[in-house]
């Protein structure tokens, strides 16, 4: 590797633009915003890439919002525009919300110019909050409304009243009384129509199905990162840079260069991402019926109204001056009738809707985790 006094010279001196060689910010941005997840053990990791650089190594430092610095792994430079991952010795655990940067250092070859690029971005650190999804079921029922219509029937019963006697021409005859019994009255119960009520009974079948997590894969930033405004104090880099030129920059000031990326990060803290996952206790779920309603039945039931009347039956002539026979009395035939009540029979049949729901259950197998952390990626 070529000398790294040029680095210093470039890095801490005048700002002017580097060479062609640049980084790039693909899950870790600059100036972006990310939520971290307090209760992974998951190393913190971020993604690189790189353009019109040198066959060369990369030196990652990660700084925290104290301005204290820790080496991660390096990367390399090249291909071009493919992802290199660095791994840093720290936990996601240990992280804490506030400014962070990534600083990106190399030589960029023998013949390139070397590059010193920061990566400033803000994290929210937190426990994954969850929310929790309840399904509602619906089941369908049809109902068949009864219209009832009530016709009248008169029956009438008719009373004969006993014969008045008059007095007629002398004639000696045997009078006949015709006595009529009460009428016998039976009923009948007939139905008139029967109904099929149709009750149902909901049942809910889970069904899971699992899928292997999606890999949300980032887009690169429009823009490469911008030149470094701190000195590394820790990996190789450190020792070479010159003493004069860090206090002409003043940037081996940990204070004055945290109050510094504050306020260009002011305001940029997220609210942690929530975590939906679906109820899977069926007693939980809120079950709504819809009803719809079919055509009315009609169904017309004839009444008897029961009246009674009196009958006059013609005078029996009595002969004057003779001795009347006593009467001859004739029963006759007794008067019977049917009176027919009408119901309405109904009969119930449960019908059993089965409702068959598919809970969706995620499962992430480690080397698609892995694949998806190469990228920069975020599974879900």
């Amino acid at each position: 590797m070529s000398s790294l006094l040029s680095l210093s010279l470039v890095a801490l001196g005048a700002r002017k633009v580097l060479g062609d060689c640049v980084s790039f910010g693909m899950d870790f941005q600059n100036g972006g915003n990310y939520f971290q997840n307090s209760l992974s053990n998951d190393n913190f990791t971020f993604v690189s890439q790189f353009e019109g650089c040198q066959n060369d190594t990369a030196y990652n430092i990660l700084v925290d919002p104290e301005g204290d610095q820790t080496e991660c792994s390096d990367t390399n430079l090249l291909p071009s525009d493919t992802n290199q991952l660095s791994t840093c010795p720290i936990e996601k655990s240990q992280l804490y919300s506030g400014d962070w940067a990534v600083l990106v250092i190399s030589n960029n070859g023998d013949s390139g110019q070397p590059i010193a690029y920061e990566r400033d971005f803000s994290l929210s650190v937190g426990p994954q909050s969850t929310s929790t999804y309840t399904p509602t079921v619906t089941a369908s029922a049809t109902i068949t409304p009864l219209v009832n219509v009530t016709s009248t029937a008169t029956d009438t019963t008719v009373t004969t009243l006993a014969p008045s006697t008059v007095t007629s021409a002398k004639v000696t005859r045997n009078p006949t009384i015709t006595v009529t019994p009460s009428r016998v009255t039976s009923t009948v119960t007939k139905a008139l129509l029967t109904l099929k009520v149709t009750q149902y009974s909901l049942s809910i079948v889970p069904v899971t199905k699992t899928v292997t997590a999606s890999c949300k894969r980032p887009v690169r930033a429009s823009k490469h990162d911008p030149v470094a405004r701190i000195v590394p104090t820790v990996g190789p880099m450190a020792k070479k840079f010159s003493a004069k030129y860090a206090r002409d920059y003043d940037l081996n000031n940990k204070a004055a260069y945290v109050q510094e990326r504050k306020e260009r990060l002011a305001g940029r803290a997220p609210d942690p991402q929530p975590l939906v996952v679906t109820d899977t206790n069926t007693v939980d779920w809120v079950t709504v019926t819809s009803t719809s309603t079919a055509p009315a039945t009609t169904a017309t039931v004839t009444s008897t109204s029961l009246t009674t009347a009196t009958a006059t039956p013609a005078p029996i002539t009595v002969l004057s001056g003779t001795t009347v026979a006593p009467p001859v009395t004739v029963t006759a035939a007794t008067p019977t009738r049917v009176v027919t009540r009408w119901l309405i029979a109904t009969t119930t049949t449960t019908k059993a809707l089965r409702y068959t729901y598919t809970i969706t259950a995620t499962t992430t197998p480690s080397a698609s985790a892995s694949a998806c952390l190469q990228v920069g990626g975020m599974l879900w």
